[in-house]
């Protein structure tokens, strides 16, 4: 199962995806499997690692196994609750980083793996509204930002959209 958080810069999608994650591990405990965090984020700078570490102070003691996964994605874990934080960073990765010749197709193939045997909660970013004209390559990154969303959404059980820290149920009810 597919459960989409969206929103813009800090508009608390992530700590919104991490209680849903925590919430879905909860009921699930039964099962056996884990409750993992996977970071997709490559850190650059001390803006990255502050960033990094707030959000690892915030899930602090929730039982997140946090597995760093900038290039590729675990697909091997069964019977669990997966945070992926976040698709935009994994595409930009993919596109920037490790010139992955289709890395639509890479990512989905991933995500459709793993949400075959796990619930996977994924945070995602709405960068579609700012008006700006770009880079043809961040054009490019935006595009298929997009279609991935789209997908997702489409296939998803939950799609919320973050505004101000408030839970905008799009599709799908809350737990």
């Amino acid at each position: 199962m597919i459960y989409i958080f969206s929103g813009g810069s800090s508009s608390g999608k992530s700590e919104l995806a991490e209680k849903y994650a925590v919430n879905l591990w909860n009921k699930s405990r039964k099962k056996g499997g884990g409750l993992y965090y996977y970071a997709t984020m490559r850190v650059y700078d001390r803006e990255g690692k502050q960033r990094v570490e707030k959000h690892r102070k915030r899930r602090d003691g929730c039982g997140f196994i946090t597995e760093e996964c900038p290039s590729h994605l675990n697909t091997k874990i069964t019977n669990s609750v997966i945070l992926l934080e976040c698709l935009s960073n994994r595409l930009a990765n993919a596109m920037f980083s490790d010139g992955e010749e289709d890395p639509e197709k890479v990512i989905l193939d991933e995500i459709n793996t793993l949400s075959e045997k796990n619930s996977v909660v994924i945070v995602t970013n709405e960068i579609f509204s700012d008006g700006e004209e770009y880079s043809p390559e961040t054009e490019q990154y935006r595009r298929m930002l997009g279609r991935l969303n789209c997908v997702l959404c489409r296939q998803a059980e939950l799609v919320v959209e973050s505004v101000y820290g408030i839970p905008l149920v799009h599709k799908g009810e809350w737990i």
